[in-house]
C-alpha cells in the first residue's frame, strides 16, 4: 500500500523547499499526496487562468515521482450553504475544483456534505431538509465529475449533532446516489470523535465503498488531527480491518509536521510520520 500525505502548495511546511518540495516529499518516503484546494481565496479560484500554475505543479510532481492521488475540494468554516444563492456560488466553486483536479491527472476528489440547515440539524429536526438539499446538489455535481473522469468521495465529519456526519449516514447517502463516480472518503479521526463508534466496525460497514482515506488520530472527543499513536485509535486493529475489506488504495495521512518547525526538525518529524504509517500497514503484529 502506498503512503501519502496532505499537501498545500500555498502554505504548507513543504513550501520552504520551493520547486524542490516534491523531491523532499519523496526523500521523506512519501509517494502520493492529497492536494489541498479547500480555500477558495487562493489563485486556484481567483485567477482567470490557474491552468498554467497547476500544470507546472503537476510537472514538478511527475518529475519527482509523486502521484497526486486525491484532492480536497472547497470547504469553509463556518459553512455558508443556507440560501440558494450561497449554494449556487458553492456549486460554481466545486465545479471549478473538479476541473482543476482533472488537470492534475487526479481521479479522486474529497468533499464534505453541505450544512444548509446548520451543523445541529439532529437537534432542530431538519435532517430531511439536509438530506434533500444535499441530494439535489450532489446529483448536479456528479454530472461534472463524470464529464472529467473524477470520483467524488464524500467524507464523514466530526460534528456530533449533524445528520450527515457518521459513516453510516454517509453510506446511506452514497447508496442512494448509486453511481460508480460517487464513493466515500473515510476519515479516521472524525470517526473517533464519536464515543459510540468503533473505527474498525465502520471500516467493515463501508467496505468497498471506501475509495480514499484521511488518516489521523484524535482524543478527548476532539478533532485534533494528531499523528497516529498520539491519540486513542487502535492502529493495529485498523490495519487488520483494512486488510479484511481488501482495501488497496493509498494510506493517506491528513496530518503533518508543524509548519513552524525549523528545517532539520521538520524533516525528522515527517520522516518519523512516514515510518509510523509504514509500521501500521507493513509492520509485524
Amino acid at each position: 500500500m502506498k503512503i501519502g500525505i496532505k499537501f498545500n502548495i500555498f502554505n504548507s511546511g513543504y513550501c520552504r523547499y520551493g520547486d524542490k518540495k516534491y523531491i523532499k516529499l519523496k526523500e521523506h518516503g512519501f509517494s502520493c499526496i492529497d492536494f489541498n484546494m479547500t480555500s477558495t481565496n487562493t489563485e486556484l479560484y481567483t485567477s482567470p487562468a490557474p491552468d498554467r500554475l497547476l500544470l507546472y505543479e503537476k510537472a514538478l510532481a511527475d518529475d519527482a515521482g509523486i502521484e497526486i492521488h486525491q484532492a480536497h475540494g472547497p470547504w469553509r468554516s463556518p459553512p455558508k450553504d443556507g440560501t440558494s444563492e450561497e449554494r449556487l456560488e458553492r456549486m460554481e466553486k466545486m465545479k471549478t475544483s473538479i476541473y482543476l483536479t482533472s488537470l492534475l491527472g487526479c481521479k479522486n476528489w474529497v468533499i464534505h456534505p453541505l450544512m444548509p440547515l446548520g451543523a445541529d440539524d439532529l437537534v432542530t429536526g431538519n435532517e430531511k431538509g439536509t438530506w434533500d438539499i444535499n441530494l439535489r446538489f450532489m446529483r448536479e455535481l456528479l454530472i461534472s465529475a463524470k464529464e472529467y473522469g473524477v470520483t467524488i468521495c464524500l467524507e464523514n465529519l466530526p460534528m456530533t449533532k449533524f445528520s450527515l456526519a457518521k459513516p453510516a449516514s454517509i453510506l446511506n447517502f452514497v447508496e442512494e446516489i448509486a453511481d460508480e463516480n460517487f464513493k466515500i472518503c473515510l476519515d479516521t479521526g472524525h470517526v473517533s470523535v464519536f464515543d459510540d463508534l468503533s473505527l474498525c466496525d465502520e471500516v467493515r460497514r463501508l467496505g468497498d465503498k471506501i475509495k480514499v482515506l484521511h488518516v489521523h488520530d484524535n482524543k478527548f472527543g476532539k478533532d485534533l488531527h494528531l499523528m497516529p499513536y498520539f491519540g486513542s485509535i487502535d492502529w493495529k486493529a485498523f490495519a487488520r480491518s483494512l486488510k479484511e475489506i481488501g482495501y488497496d488504495g493509498v494510506f493517506s495521512l491528513e496530518t503533518t509536521a508543524p509548519d513552524t518547525l525549523p528545517d532539520f526538525l521538520f524533516e525528522k518529524c515527517n520522516i518519523l510520520l512516514y515510518e509510523i504509517a509504514d509500521q501500521i500497514i507493513n509492520g509485524n503484529e
